[in-house]
């Protein structure tokens, strides 16, 4: 069965000067959809965005040792689209999205780069998580296995990409840390059980030498008529940008990674604030 890629890029363009500041129709869309379920809240917040630019690594925290910018709409890798679409459809209004931001960001929300959650699998997932705005959901969905990563001292001095990082060998995240893992087989028979709205991690074989194990992130939107559901995710492919791709295909795609993939984790964003009483 043959499956196309969704790739839509409608989005009105940023100039340079204002790529930090939030555009008029996101904003305009957040508070239209503030009532509406939160994956309803996610896909219509975040669909002007589709066809911005990939941009790895583009924010930071304005000053040394990284003086990127703490927000942008012009361009995002992964897991700052994912970041800004949540903060986006879990505040209230879009003045209060950046505590969310930070929230997910930081440590305890505290504004660092050494208290940045750089690390998908040893501080981003667990730290988050543990804060309540995240459920693994994974187990519920289909016959899942554990995989187990330790990360040592030895592994961050050995591993090249150490040096991408302004931190010191004592302040890199160190210990064991595991993730519940849905095999590609099993993500394919359960793709249609994953709820709209939930984080799909894509998560590689475990190499002894390499401490990162998570390397993508997107979010699932419903599926419509006849179609099966997609991912959007600011992605590398194609020349990178914001798009969507149905996720038969994305699942098929992932068996032909260079590094093998070990499969899928699924979290499910938890509504914040008031409206996590009111709605589903």
């Amino acid at each position: 069965m043959l499956f196309f890629i969704v790739f839509v890029a409608f989005a009105e363009p940023i100039e340079p000067a204002d790529f930090g500041v939030l555009p008029d129709n996101v904003a305009r869309i957040a508070r239209e959809v503030a009532d509406r379920p939160l994956a309803e809240r996610m896909k219509h917040i975040s669909e002007p965005f589709l066809g911005r630019p990939y941009e790895i690594d583009g924010l930071g925290e304005g000053i040394e040792p990284d003086q990127d910018p703490p927000v942008r709409y012009d361009a995002f890798d992964c897991v700052t689209f994912i970041e800004e679409i949540l903060a986006l459809s879990w505040a209230g209004d879009p003045l209060g999205a950046p505590s969310y931001r930070n929230a997910l960001r930081y440590e305890d929300g505290e504004v660092g780069y050494e208290h940045r959650n750089h690390f998908m699998l040893a501080q981003w997932i667990p730290e988050n998580i543990a804060s309540g705005f995240f459920e693994d959901i994974t187990h519920t969905l289909g016959e899942t296995h554990r995989i187990e990563k330790e990360v040592t001292r030895s592994v961050w001095r050995n591993w090249a990409g150490t040096n991408g990082f302004t931190l010191s060998l004592d302040a890199l995240p160190v210990g064991t840390y595991g993730l519940n893992v849905l095999s590609l087989d099993q993500a394919e028979a359960a793709m249609e059980k994953i709820p709209p709205g939930s984080l799909i991690l894509t998560v590689r074989r475990p190499n002894s030498w390499k401490p990162i194990v998570v390397s993508h992130v997107g979010f699932v939107i419903a599926a419509e008529g006849d179609e099966p559901p997609m991912i959007r995710h600011a992605t590398k492919m194609s020349g990178g940008s914001v798009r969507d791709h149905l996720l038969p295909w994305y699942f098929d795609h992932m068996r032909w990674y260079k590094r093998p993939v070990e499969g899928i984790s699924v979290l499910r964003p938890i509504d914040q604030g008031p409206r996590s009483a009111l709605v589903p």
